[in-house]
């Protein structure tokens, strides 16, 4: 349950509440205070305190931003003035946004920046993306299987992984190449991802062009109102963590591109 899907505390809580049996028991004992005054605040009479917002956000385990979300929330509920409540609205509002982008759900990934020396020729072209990605798989760790797997023949193959051993991204074993590198997550406004970007999809056209049986491609033009734009990216966002959470940890057998389309490389 993730804080920043809701708009109000209250709302929040009553869900965290209903999830979890003896959750406003334990609530109410974060607080130190009693659990029919919790119960009440939920109901709409009454408004938490700071203190107790504050006992309750370390109980829960909220992060810096999560915690200021969540008191943001509660100052929102206590204005009195219109315009005091829209200015707050407009704040959590953005707080939400952000917590949303993409940059700020790869927790675990190398953020890499335009400081990053000899980077920008992996992002240039998908063969080093791709053939980055393919060592990670035992069966494609040789010059000849990673040709044969993508149609290439043994000196462009030769090139990418020479560079890539020299970026450390990959590591020589004997006559194998293997994956030797984190994830690693180019940040939004980065000169070298509309050329990422770019390259997957055109690889991507090129698959629904080959009428590929196995692969998923979807596309849509519609639409809907503005609440529902904010509402189905972060659903997105919270798939791509799901997805993240699959993937990682899953046995490398093949290496596939994930765009909203889905397909062998």
């Amino acid at each position: 349950m993730n804080i920043f899907d809701f708009k109000s505390y209250k709302t929040f809580l009553k869900a965290y509440c209903e999830s979890e049996r003896g959750a406003l028991t334990r609530l109410a004992e974060a607080a130190d205070t009693q659990k029919s005054y919790i119960s009440t605040c939920l109901k709409g009479k009454g408004q938490l305190s700071l203190d107790q917002a504050f006992a309750i956000a370390v109980y829960l385990g909220f992060s810096e931003n999560e915690q200021d979300y969540f008191y943001l929330l509660i100052e929102k509920e206590k204005a009195v003035t219109p315009a005091l409540r829209r200015r707050l609205e407009a704040k959590a509002k953005e707080m939400s946004r952000e917590a949303f982008r993409i940059k700020n759900q790869q927790k675990d990934s190398v953020v890499i920046t335009e400081g990053d020396s000899g980077i920008g020729f992996y992002y240039a072209t998908w063969l080093a993306t791709g053939i980055h990605t393919l060592t990670s798989v035992p069966q494609f760790q040789s010059l000849a299987n990673l040709g044969k797997r993508l149609n290439l023949n043994q000196e462009s193959i030769a090139m990418i992984v020479e560079y890539l051993v020299k970026m450390e991204l990959i590591k020589k074993s004997g006559e194998k190449f293997q994956w030797n590198s984190s994830n690693m997550h180019l940040e939004d406004n980065s000169m070298w991802i509309s050329g990422h970007h770019t390259n997957w999809r055109a690889r991507a056209i090129d698959n629904i062009q080959k009428r590929d049986k196995e692969a998923t491609h979807y596309s849509a033009i519609q639409s809907f109102s503005e609440e529902d734009f904010d509402k189905l990216k972060k659903k997105i966002v919270h798939f791509i963590n799901d997805f993240n959470k699959v993937a990682d940890p899953s046995e490398p057998e093949d290496a596939f591109c994930f765009n909203i389309d889905l397909f062998r490389i």
